[in-house]
């Protein structure tokens, strides 16, 4: 009996698993064109490949275990979903600048970079989470 309620919960993620690939696929295509863009085209095309290897290790480690949360109880475009997302993205922009420029210093906060960033990246994810994943169509 236990092993048939672990296999329909099995089966179950199994085909939510490509939502979760997609959301995550758009989001970090959608955040590498913008810093392309804002980067002035000195990365062109090659920005879009090298700045999405950037992006998807903040959005795995921070925003899809947050998402999975949220899909527990759907609401599409939810702000409640919107703001959660940005507290995490700046949390997650925050720790992954300092560790990619090795200071933990708290200059990083100053800089509108930073805030830039984060809400984009916070905006495209809470997007692409809402059009493939949160099914329930009632926004908060």
């Amino acid at each position: 009996m236990e092993l048939w309620k672990m296999s329909q919960k099995v089966s179950e993620l199994s085909d939510v698993i490509p939502y979760y690939f997609f959301s995550l696929v758009f989001s970090c295509l959608s955040l590498s064109t913008v810093l392309v863009i804002f980067s002035f085209g000195t990365w062109g095309g090659l920005g879009l490949i090298v700045f999405s290897f950037y992006v998807v290790i903040p959005y795995l480690l921070f925003a899809v275990p947050v998402q999975v949360l949220f899909n527990n109880h759907p609401k599409k475009f939810s702000l409640i979903y919107f703001c959660l997302y940005i507290f995490f993205s700046l949390l997650a922009v925050f720790i992954y600048s300092s560790v990619l420029n090795f200071d933990f210093g708290m200059d990083v906060l100053t800089t509108k970079n930073y805030y830039a960033i984060s809400l984009s990246a916070a905006l495209f994810f809470w997007f692409w989470d809402s059009v493939f994943l949160q099914k329930d169509s009632s926004a908060s």
